[in-house]
């Protein structure tokens, strides 16, 4: 298991062109660093994980939130890079620190985590508004369907009945 402690830069990311894109979590403490390849759905289930949380702890007015470092340098080859089957999330009220679980998707249902890093409630409430950028800047979703819709247009099936009058991002509202 890594345990990287106190994490300075936990940062969501999106690689390649919008329905082809793949996501990670950058995370780097200290000397170390790490990309934790996840899923898009991963990634807004951890977006909305830090929400809840945020809404359940006596947050800080916005003015003290202290926003994310902007992209720092990542290397290249960091020291540890996963695929993520899960994620969990615990709370230390005492230390106002969450700590964010990653399991390898090879690991078993009750292994232990594979990864393990601290973040402030701050770093939570930053990670999340990026979070939020950085997954509606995919492909708009169809409405009706919640099939995503291609730059050629959707054919929904929920449309007018089984409509195949493609919906073009015109009428999605983008």
């Amino acid at each position: 298991m890594w345990d990287f402690g106190h994490a300075d830069l936990l940062e969501p990311e999106a690689i390649g062109e919008p329905g082809q894109r793949v996501f990670r979590l950058r995370v780097m403490s200290k000397d170390e660093s790490a990309s934790l390849w996840l899923e898009k759905e991963q990634l807004a289930a951890l977006t909305l994980a830090f929400r809840h949380l945020l809404e359940q702890t006596d947050e800080p007015p916005e003015a003290e939130l202290a926003p994310m470092p902007a992209s720092q340098p990542f290397p290249e080859r960091p020291q540890v890079e996963l695929k993520l089957g899960r994620l969990g999330i615990g709370y230390d009220e005492d230390l106002r620190m969450v700590t964010i679980f990653a399991y390898a998707t090879e690991e078993a249902e009750d292994a232990p985590p594979t990864f393990a890093c601290q973040v402030s409630l701050n770093q939570c409430a930053a990670f999340a508004e990026r979070a939020e950028e950085t997954i509606s800047a995919g492909r708009p979703i169809c409405v009706l369907c919640g099939a995503p819709i291609e730059k050629d247009g959707h054919k929904c099936h929920r449309r007018n009945g089984h409509s195949s009058q493609p919906i073009s991002l015109e009428d999605s509202g983008e």
